[in-house]
C-alpha cells in the first residue's frame, strides 16, 4: 500500500489548465473522495495518479518517491471504471484471472486468490458468462474482483456506482467498504454523489471550479456541516437556498424573508451586514414541524417510503423537511424550526456565519 501526494501538481488537457497547484496528501490505507462540480476535473486527477495523463508541472509521489516517469504499469495501480472495462470475448472467470496471468503466477495461486476474491464478492455463480451476459452492477462487481485480486497498491473509482439501481448501489458501497477494510489499501474515489462520498470515505477533498484547486478539505461530516462556501455545501448534498435581509435590535440580529423568515441569530459577523441582504442555506435535515417555530412552509405531502418526511414549498421552492401532518394539513402553511442555518455572502460564496 502507500500513500499518495501531490507537489504542485497542475494538469493541462487540450491546451487548457484542467487542474492548478494541488498540494495536499493521501494518507496509507485512507479511503478519500474527491468531490466538486461537473468538470472540476475529478476524473482527470484519477487519471493523473494512474499514469494515464502528463502532468504540466509538479509531481505524483507515492510513498514520497516521484512517479511521474513511471507509466501506468509500474505504478501498481488498480482502476474500477464508470463503464465496463471487461474484455469482452473472455467469461468473468477468465477477466478476474487476467492480471494474475500476466504476472505469471503459478496456476494454482491463481485459483485460490480468484476463487477468495469472488467468494468475498459472492460473485462466484457469475464466473461462466461473458461480460453481455451481465448486468451492469455484475460487470462492475467482476471489475472489483479483478481489479483487487492482485491487491493494488493504490485503487482508482472512477463513478464506480453510476450506472447502477439504488438496491445494487446500496451492496457495492457495503461490498467496498469491507474490500477496502480488510485489505487496507489506499483508495481514491471521485464521485457526483455526495451520499457516496458521505457513507464511504474517511476524508473529503473539494475541487473548484476549473482551473481546479483544493476549496476545502476534512472528514466527511466536519465539511458537509461546516462548509467555507456555498459552492462546497451544494455539492455535499442537497441546500434549500433564500435570500433573507439582516436586521438588528437590542437583543441582536435575525434574518428575515417577508412573513416567511425571520430567524434570530446573535453572531457578531453580522454587524456589518445589517441592511443588506445574505443568502440563507438550510439542509433538508435542518427544518422540523414545531408550533413555535419562526419559519412558514407550505406542507404539499408526506413522502411515501420515508416516515417523517414531508415535501413543503418555501418562497415558491421545493424542499424536503421533517414532520408529520394530518390529512387536513396537506396543503396547509405550517411553522417549522430552522436548525444549523447557514450564511452566505451572495456575492462571494463565502460562508459568513
Amino acid at each position: 500500500m502507500a500513500s499518495v501526494s501531490f507537489d504542485h501538481l497542475c494538469v493541462d488537457l487540450s491546451k487548457q489548465r484542467v487542474l492548478h497547484d494541488l498540494d495536499f496528501e493521501i494518507t496509507d490505507g485512507s479511503f478519500v473522495a474527491i468531490v466538486g462540480p461537473s468538470g472540476s476535473g475529478k476524473s482527470t486527477l484519477l487519471r493523473a495518479i494512474a499514469g494515464l495523463v502528463p502532468a504540466a508541472s509538479g509531481c505524483v509521489r507515492f510513498d514520497g518517491v516521484d512517479v511521474n516517469t513511471l507509466t501506468a504499469q509500474r505504478r501498481d495501480i488498480g482502476m474500477v471504471f464508470q463503464e465496463s472495462a471487461l474484455l469482452p470475448r473472455r467469461t468473468a472467470r477468465k477477466n478476474v484471472e487476467f492480471p494474475l496471468e500476466v504476472r505469471r503466477e503459478a496456476a494454482a495461486e491463481i485459483r485460490d486468490r480468484v476463487n477468495a476474491e469472488v467468494r468475498s464478492l459472492r460473485i462466484e455463480h457469475l464466473l461462466e458468462r461473458e461480460p453481455h451476459q451481465l448486468s451492469r452492477g455484475e460487470q462492475q462487481l467482476v471489475q472489483i474482483a479483478r481489479t483487487m485480486v492482485r491487491v493494488p497498491r493504490v485503487l482508482l473509482l472512477d463513478e464506480p456506482f453510476a450506472p447502477l439501481d439504488a438496491h445494487l448501489r446500496s451492496r457495492m458501497r457495503a461490498e467496498i467498504s469491507l474490500l477496502q477494510h480488510g485489505y487496507g489499501v489506499t483508495t481514491i474515489m471521485a464521485t457526483n454523489d455526495p451520499a457516496d462520498a458521505l457513507a464511504l470515505a474517511s476524508d473529503i477533498v473539494v475541487l473548484g471550479e476549473t482551473p481546479s484547486t483544493v476549496v476545502q478539505s476534512g472528514r466527511p461530516l466536519d465539511v458537509h456541516d461546516d462548509p467555507t462556501s456555498l459552492s462546497t455545501a451544494a455539492v455535499l448534498g442537497p441546500l434549500a437556498v433564500l435570500s433573507t435581509r439582516v436586521r438588528a435590535d437590542s437583543a441582536g440580529f435575525w434574518l428575515e424573508h417577508g412573513d416567511v423568515v425571520r430567524l434570530r441569530s446573535w453572531s457578531p459577523t453580522l454587524r456589518d451586514r445589517i441592511g443588506t441582504d445574505v443568502v440563507l442555506g438550510v439542509r433538508p435535515d435542518g427544518m422540523t414541524r414545531d408550533e413555535r417555530g419562526d419559519t412558514l412552509l407550505e406542507v404539499v405531502r408526506p413522502i411515501a417510503g420515508a416516515p417523517g418526511t414531508l415535501m413543503c414549498r418555501w418562497a415558491g421552492k421545493m424542499l424536503t423537511a421533517r414532520g408529520v401532518v394530518t390529512a387536513d394539513e396537506i396543503g396547509s402553511t405550517q411553522r417549522f424550526r430552522i436548525e444549523r442555518p447557514l450564511v452566505f455572502d451572495p456575492e462571494t460564496g463565502r460562508r459568513i456565519c
